[in-house]
């Protein structure tokens, strides 16, 4: 919640009260229903690695820009190694805001991975003990973790000789994993198990992308739930299913995305484009909002 008319006058901020344990601020992340993810670092720095979902907003231009965002749910910055967060936390409370948690760095929500992030069933243990043993060159499991929203992603195993560029390393239970450090948000309650195949599988129960199944109606309403719409909230809006004709939907796009003058951006570059790649059997879809009844905070004419 924001109190805009009622800025802090008191001198009683204390910064730990606000700060999160890495665990903790992804755990934050994930169960928000409205995260606000910013990157306070450079702009080059959030270029070169970011946590995936998170907004570039350098703190020297934090305290002019945070009266230009909804800020209808929970506000997460993170910064570098030069107290950026600290800077951003104080000029929150002093701005009347009471809904907002840190982090202490971007490299402390990597170095403090472990192994409890991480569950290998004993199936899958044996599996990638025999196939490690029985190859002269594989030394390693590697989790490729491919994002779709900030809140969903694909996972998917590989043996490996050696980590890829940019990875962290965790021991678990005597098998060495390598995962990408931008992806680390990612990890946390990931199981490595053998699928009904017999091959090696890894999701996450939190975070996985659920298979499509069903009827075409049923397809679309999944892929809004978990990619599209976690995507949308970011900014502050949503996007509804109004029904199917002819294997077309049609959707009504809801707060910040009503009133949007870059709605036809967002619908064909963006929410056709991935309801279309994930289900080919969409042919077109159509958005049925009446834009004029809605206002954006982001985008105007």
């Amino acid at each position: 919640m924001i109190k805009y008319d009622n800025p802090a006058e008191d001198n009683d901020f204390n910064c730990s009260d606000y700060c999160l344990s890495p665990r903790e601020f992804f755990e934050k992340r994930r169960t928000s229903k409205r995260p606000y993810v910013f990157d306070l670092r450079s702009s080059e720095a959030h270029e070169e690695e970011n946590i995936p979902g998170s907004l570039s907003l350098p703190i020297e231009h934090f305290e002019t820009s945070i009266y230009q965002m909804p800020f209808a749910g929970d506000i997460l910055p993170y910064g570098g190694e030069d107290g950026e967060v600290l800077t951003a936390a104080e000029i929150l409370y002093d701005n009347g805001f009471d809904s907002f948690n840190y982090t202490d760095s971007y490299e402390a929500l990597f170095s403090n991975a472990d192994a409890t992030y991480l569950t290998i069933t004993s199936d899958a243990h044996k599996k990638i003990d025999d196939e490690l043993q029985n190859s002269d060159e594989l030394k390693a499991v590697q989790i490729i973790i491919e994002p779709t929203s900030p809140l969903k992603a694909i996972y998917r195993p590989e043996l490996v000789i050696s980590a890829l560029e940019g990875s962290i390393k965790l021991e678990v239970d005597g098998v060495e994993i390598f995962t990408e450090r931008k992806t680390a948000s990612y990890l946390e309650g990931t199981i490595i198990e053998i699928n009904d195949e017999g091959h090696l599988e890894v999701r996450n129960p939190n975070l996985s992308i659920s298979k499509l199944n069903g009827s075409l109606e049923e397809q679309i309403q999944l892929m809004l739930d978990e990619q599209v719409n976690p995507m949308l909230a970011s900014h502050g809006g949503n996007v509804m299913l109004e029904g199917i004709k002819d294997s077309s939907a049609y959707v009504r796009f809801g707060g910040g995305c009503q009133g949007c003058s870059m709605i036809d951006t967002t619908v064909k570059q963006g929410v056709e484009v991935m309801l279309k790649e994930a289900i080919p059997e969409l042919v077109g879809v159509y958005d049925v909002t009446d834009h004029s009844e809605g206002e954006s905070p982001f985008f105007t004419g």
